[in-house]
């Protein structure tokens, strides 16, 4: 069963990358940032047929910098209570010689009996790397959730912490302030108010 979990989310992966390279939507134009991918309609409608309800989502991410940068990294943050207690996947890529980047990260994340699983692979400069991970704790269920990707381009500087998604639990008998991804960037300690959170977040290096 196991097995044919991992087949099924390769399949979906390399759908998901096909569509991304074949996107005839709007690229990233502006300098050094990284956003949502623009897709076409067709594309988001094949997207959204991939994504499963309460059980799978999919999302793509396209960044781009016009300056030379050697490290670039994409990693996964589980916080409980607003204590940072697992990273359970990442990538972390190192240029010999730095270089300007033009990629796409693609995220794949399944929940399954209380459990999360990322799946992370990036494209860019040619290159490709992926990795899988799963978190060693469980999310009690009956809790409210609120989660979604960033809404606007974030600007990508040396070593500096993006968040690009954010997912918040939180009793279903307390209010839930869903906040965006640029308000936890600006004020991280606001993930004290949640019982679970699970960020993830890039940066690059020069």
């Amino acid at each position: 069963m196991k097995m044919k979990k991992i087949v099924q989310t390769l399949f979906l992966l390399s759908v998901i990358l096909v569509i991304a390279s074949c996107s005839s939507a709007k690229p990233v134009t502006d300098s050094n940032v990284i956003q949502v991918a623009n897709l076409s309609s067709e594309q988001q409608d094949i997207m959204n047929l991939l994504s499963i309800p309460n059980s799978q989502e999919v999302l793509i991410f396209d960044f781009r910098t016009t300056e030379a940068f050697s490290g670039v990294e994409f990693w996964v943050e589980v916080y409980q209570n607003g204590e940072l207690i697992d990273r359970p996947a990442g990538l972390h890529m190192r240029l010999d010689t730095a270089d300007k980047q033009n990629g796409r990260l693609a995220v794949i994340i399944n929940q399954n009996d209380n459990k999360y699983q990322w799946t992370l692979t990036t494209v860019e400069n040619g290159s490709r790397a992926s990795h899988v991970g799963t978190s060693v704790s469980t999310v009690d269920s009956g809790l409210g959730r609120a989660y979604g990707p960033m809404n606007d381009a974030a600007s990508i500087e040396d070593g500096k912490e993006i968040i690009i998604y954010a997912s918040t639990f939180q009793a279903a008998n307390i209010p839930h302030h869903a906040y965006d991804v640029q308000t936890l960037q600006e004020r991280p300690e606001l993930l004290s108010e949640h019982i679970h959170a699970h960020i993830i977040k890039c940066r690059f290096s020069r």
